[in-house]
């Protein structure tokens, strides 16, 4: 296992490896009474799982959200809400995020905003999150108008990088997430494309441990970006390399295509 720590005014560490999810209770930390763990239908079974685990110790009240795009609507987030007010939430509770990019987006506005900020953990399940929307503390939720519009910046407590779950992703929902990871190579870190360029197929074996060196090395760019310019200023605009043709192709396709792959035509 490695640890990437995201400085800043409120530093936390994404711990990258098989089985890092077991460090939850350990991440949430010993006030926490609650937690609302949202995600995506495809890890109900996980989410079960995670609830039996932390029973006796974290009240756990599980929110199923949509897949992909369709997560990220005003009226999802509301549903979120709705469980936390009547299961009277307070600023010392917690959401845990357990999903892809928009469950991970989508989870994070909720936890922005819910009492003006509680705690988050994410625990992604794509690479894509993984790399990407999981570090740096952008959150947000879509408009008729575009993507991201409504939204906030609110760092996580911890992130969780469990390459267990990510080894079971389809290649397809695998290179969709490594366009994140070329794009880290681009902007800051030459030594991805080598890698890409020489050994792809080890690199989209996230059994491998080029895999999870190639990812470590991805979030570490994210990572030294955001600590330096959190609240996008300046330099995290190079993050968006590749994002403003990618949103308006996602945009004006009803956010049919994946997210990866809209990226990787804009960039």
């Amino acid at each position: 296992m490695s640890i990437v720590t995201v400085g800043g005014k409120d530093p936390y560490d994404i711990s990258v490896g098989a089985g890092t999810r077991h460090e939850l209770r350990d991440r949430l930390g010993t006030q926490v009474v609650k937690a609302l763990l949202i995600h995506a239908p495809i890890m109900a079974a996980e989410a079960t799982r995670i609830r039996e685990t932390l029973a006796g110790q974290v009240d756990v009240l599980l929110a199923e959200v949509p897949e992909a795009e369709d997560a990220k609507r005003v009226e999802v987030a509301a549903f979120c809400w709705g469980i936390m007010g009547q299961s009277d939430f307070t600023r010392s509770d917690a959401v845990i995020s357990l999903g892809g990019g928009a469950t991970t987006d989508l989870a994070g506005f909720v936890a922005a905003t819910w009492l003006r900020g509680v705690r988050i953990v994410h625990i992604p399940t794509t690479v894509l999150g993984s790399v990407d929307a999981a570090v740096g503390g952008k959150t947000g939720i879509n408009t008729a108008e575009g993507k991201n519009l409504v939204g906030s910046f609110h760092a996580p407590t911890a992130v969780l990088v469990d390459t267990e779950l990510l080894s079971s992703l389809p290649e397809t929902e695998v290179r969709t997430g490594f366009a994140e990871i070329a794009k880290a190579g681009f902007i800051a870190d030459p030594s991805i494309l080598d890698d890409l360029d020489t050994s792809v197929d080890q690199c989209l074996d996230l059994t491998s441990n080029l895999a999870a060196d190639i990812m470590q090395r991805a979030i570490q760019v994210k990572a030294t970006i955001v600590a330096e310019d959190f609240t996008e200023q300046g330099l995290r605009e190079t993050l968006n390399y590749g994002h403003t043709l990618g949103h308006a192709i996602e945009h004006a396709e009803r956010y049919r295509w994946r997210h990866g792959v809209a990226i990787s035509i804009g960039m």
